[in-house]
């Protein structure tokens, strides 16, 4: 590696090929500090049923990838006419992908077998896996990119004896992993309390959106209505992607948008367009894409935008109010999660699927009175909002072991041991 003579280099450190690292550090190559093997599983018997079914825990490359740093699950199990062509990895081994999605790592938490597809990482004496697994979950992309491109990516296990690694003190290495194992921890916590969250909400809504449990308040009757005849059917026009400006004078939704960045109210817009194409909303509309490349479900997915003037893009399907009796809040969520199968067998396709509103309008709805709907929504906008400061507590937590991680594992910040 060669050395920079502009770098200025803080005393105790030093310059290497892998860069600036404490002086007590050592750089090594893999192979002198682990045992590498690949996995085996030969493509021949890889379907075949009379491998599988046994006690073996057999470790696929999604397992890896999926695993989060620890590897629990597993895609299958083998007997031991399995075990006698795949390899059998112990308690503790770092299993890396190294074809297709390269470089991901996960602990081994017993003895599983894997395919050829990965690679068993066994420490010596002087290296920890923990250590080493956060160092590869740091550099993942860094592996990617050493990877060798042919038929299929892959890397090469010359490449991986070679590599050359950052390797503190022994306990220096364990304190670092026992750091980082804190947010991990914290983070798993935090993601475990999200999808509870998650679940208790679908439970509200599948009690409050159907009338199985109500409001002491509210006694009358739901009326049952057709979507036709509750709403004015509009469509939205003109604007693609090209036209979308980070600075543009108009705000603007695109179809697309209502798959990857909104969910069922949508108050804020993120896209700009200087084109002045597009219908224009008005508060509470209900927004439903009407185009998809994917599948039908996809397209059952309704939100209610509070801003008026929002210029609306092409393949969007504009519901709207006729007779002021709806709550946009309470009616995205109702046919998000009450109406979605019904509205899915309205659409119709096979490469681009569509979604007509002249055929999903003969859908019959219940509505409760716009009163109860509000209230209603209130509750479930009170459970989105606790989901929505979680999820920004998790990201947070994320930034943080982000740069704990850059800190520690190249020992620009020192631990105590």
């Amino acid at each position: 590696m060669k050395m920079d003579k502009n770098l200025h280099i803080p005393q105790g450190y030093r310059q290497t090929e892998v860069g600036v690292i404490p002086d007590d550090w050592e750089v090594v190559k893999l192979n002198e500090k682990a045992f590498i093997q690949r996995g085996k599983f030969s493509p021949r018997p890889r379907n075949n049923p009379k491998y599988y079914h046994g006690k073996y825990p057999f470790v696929q490359t999604s397992d890896v990838v999926n695993s989060k740093g620890k590897i629990t699950s597993y895609s299958q199990t083998l007997n031991d006419k399995g075990l006698a062509v795949s390899k059998l990895f112990p308690y503790g081994t770092i299993l890396m992908t190294v074809a297709a999605n390269i470089g991901f790592t996960g602990i081994l938490a017993r003895d599983m077998a894997c395919p050829d597809s990965l690679v068993g990482i066994q420490c010596k004496k002087s290296l920890y896996n923990k250590f080493l697994n956060f160092y590869f979950i740091y550099n993942q992309k860094k592996i990617d990119y050493l990877a060798e491109e042919a038929a299929q990516k892959n890397i090469n296990l010359s490449i991986l004896n070679n590599l050359r690694i950052p390797m503190p003190p022994k306990q220096e290495q364990q304190k670092i992993a026992d750091i980082l194992t804190t947010w991990d921890n914290a983070i798993n916590q935090q993601t475990t309390l999200i999808e509870k969250k998650q679940q208790l909400k679908k439970g509200l809504m599948q009690q409050l959106l159907t009338a199985k449990t109500r409001f002491s308040e509210f006694s009358d009757d739901w009326k049952i209505e057709k979507l036709k005849d509750v709403f004015n059917f509009k469509k939205g026009s003109g604007l693609s992607k090209g036209k979308i400006v980070s600075s543009g004078d108009f705000d603007c939704v695109l179809y697309g948008e209502l798959y990857t960045i909104y969910n069922e109210i949508i108050t804020t817009i993120k896209s700009k367009t200087n084109a002045k194409e597009g219908f224009l909303s008005q508060y509470d509309d209900i927004l439903i894409p009407a185009s998809t490349t994917t599948s039908a479900i996809d397209l059952a997915i309704a939100s209610v935008i509070k801003k008026n003037g929002v210029l609306l893009g092409g393949d969007i399907n504009i519901l709207r109010n006729i007779y002021n009796n709806i709550c946009g809040d309470f009616f995205s969520h109702y046919l998000t999660y009450i109406k979605k199968n019904e509205i899915a067998k309205y659409a119709q396709g096979i490469t681009i699927i569509h979604l007509y509103a002249k055929d999903f309008g003969k859908i019959e709805v219940h509505l409760p009175s716009v009163k109860e709907q509000q209230k209603i929504a209130q509750v479930l906008i009170l459970a989105d909002n606790e989901i929505t400061k979680l999820q920004t507590e998790l990201a947070l937590l994320k930034t943080q072991k982000k740069g704990l991680m850059q800190q520690l594992l190249t020992g620009k910040t020192r631990v105590k041991f």
